[in-house]
């Protein structure tokens, strides 16, 4: 059972990160997308409150257990989408806003090397700049100029949200459960979305088969159970490993996109696609020793945290 969700688990992330791609695509031509992403922060709050809510979830209940989920929230939800959006607001082309989103793995292995939280071995370096080589020669013949520094700063700025938001969620310790935690964050992202959207168009959303199908789609399969995979991949592989998975994901949007959107795919994304798979096996490898160690360091530091947080049995 183990070995299945985790070699399932991976999986079921990128198809569903790559899906929601073109899902979005579909939604953001008949709805503003700002209010797709508000919207879709509220929904998916509410039914990961509802799933922790059968499922009897702790919830974060000291604040600053609070204020840290809320914080990683604004981050890896408003500041991420919030940006990328307002990018391609700003007529930035498509494929250069996920080439530049699909570097974060770059950033995050830089950044938790330098701050000393994972150690990569030379051969995961290469990985991970083979990955990044990937996606460069997947979206080789769609790349385009930044059209503005704004539309640009928008981007980087998206591009900050994922890193930092991804980083903060894998130093999270708490003893909230994963729908819990995540309802939390989007609740957040939400508040925070919600003083933005209304200034830069309409929050009507229309009511079409195809608005309606579309927004359900990024709503809950993307927005609840999305981050509830990618949480889960963090806690059990941490953040770089997770992020990682970023670099094949532009081929499958692409190969996806063929079918549904009319987009021609070439065979650049199939190239692509081998590239960034060899890097993102090459920067996954490790030891079984390791695997066992960081699953037991990670087993007690959740039990110190789950006891930390119990009510001390003062009256």
């Amino acid at each position: 059972m183990e070995a299945l969700q985790r070699r399932g688990l991976p999986i079921l992330f990128v198809l569903v990160w790559s899906s929601a791609y073109v899902a979005g695509a579909i939604a953001t031509q008949v709805i503003a997308p700002l209010t797709v992403t508000l919207w879709r922060f509220a929904v998916a709050a509410l039914v990961l409150g509802a799933i922790a809510w059968v499922r009897h979830e702790r919830w974060p209940r000291r604040p600053r257990e609070i204020a840290r989920a809320a914080l990683a929230g604004v981050l890896l939800f408003a500041v991420h989408f919030g940006g990328l959006y307002l990018g391609l607001g700003a007529h930035m082309p498509a494929a250069t806003t996920a080439l530049i989103a699909c570097s974060a793995p770059l950033l995050v292995a830089s950044v938790s090397a330098a701050l000393g939280w994972e150690q990569l071995r030379g051969k995961q370096w290469l990985g991970v700049a083979l990955g990044v080589v990937g996606v460069i020669v997947t979206l080789s013949d769609r790349l385009g100029r930044p059209p503005s520094m704004q539309a640009l700063a928008w981007t980087l700025l998206g591009l900050f949200g994922l890193v930092a938001g991804t980083l903060l969620q894998g130093r999270l310790r708490s003893a909230a459960g994963p729908a819990a935690l995540a309802s939390v964050e989007l609740i957040a992202a939400t508040l925070a979305m919600s003083f933005i959207a209304p200034q830069l168009g309409s929050l009507t959303m229309p009511w079409t088969l195809e608005a309606m199908a579309s927004f359900a789609y990024v709503a809950i399969i993307a927005g609840a159970f999305g981050p509830l995979l990618l949480f889960a991949l963090i806690r059990r592989r941490g953040a770089l490993q997770a992020t990682n998975l970023l670099f094949v994901v532009p081929a499958l949007t692409a190969l996806g996109a063929w079918p549904v959107l009319g987009t021609p795919i070439g065979v650049t994304a199939f190239a692509g696609f081998a590239i960034a798979a060899m890097g993102l096996r090459m920067s996954a490898k490790r030891s079984d020793a390791t695997d066992l160690r960081e699953r037991v360091e990670q087993e007690v530091r959740e039990q110190a945290d789950a006891l930390r947080l119990l009510p001390s049995g003062r009256h």
